[in-house]
């Protein structure tokens, strides 16, 4: 079976949805026959390369509502993040363009390391740490 997945840097609906696809997989016994194909998609190609405002900011204005409603909004998708061992940081997140991302991602694709290198690219774009647990410790 081969699976596409079109999805963007800065998306921190797409990073979930791969992470959960990942973990479905994980507990699925024909794993191994299944492909993923990673593809580009630019959520806004006109995004700028740099802003002047936070994320929170730029959501807010994107979608007509209140800084507040919008940090609301995050803080929604970060405890969904830490439902499947992901801690978004979207105070830390530096809102930028995607597209030299997704050609580098290309150049990259075409040596055969392309999902090392988005899982890379999400960890950077999505300020994003990974939690670690055990049964003797827990540490982020």
């Amino acid at each position: 079976m081969k699976i596409e997945i079109w999805s963007d840097y800065v998306c921190p609906f797409c990073y979930i949805g791969k992470r959960k696809l990942e973990i479905a997989l994980e507990q699925y016994d024909f794993s191994d026959e299944v492909e993923i194909e990673l593809k580009s998609f630019e959520l806004d190609p006109n995004a700028q390369k740099s802003y002047d405002k936070n994320i929170h900011e730029l959501i807010a204005k994107k979608y007509g509502m209140p800084v507040e409603q919008a940090r609301s909004f995050n803080e929604q998708l970060i405890e969904e993040a830490k439902k499947i061992g992901l801690i978004y940081e979207f105070d830390k997140m530096i809102p930028t363009n995607t597209f030299d991302a997704h050609r580098l991602f290309q150049y990259v694709k075409s040596s055969g390391k392309g999902n090392a290198f988005s899982e890379e690219v999400l960890k950077a774009f999505l300020p994003i740490r990974k939690i670690f647990q055990t049964t003797m410790f827990s540490w982020i």
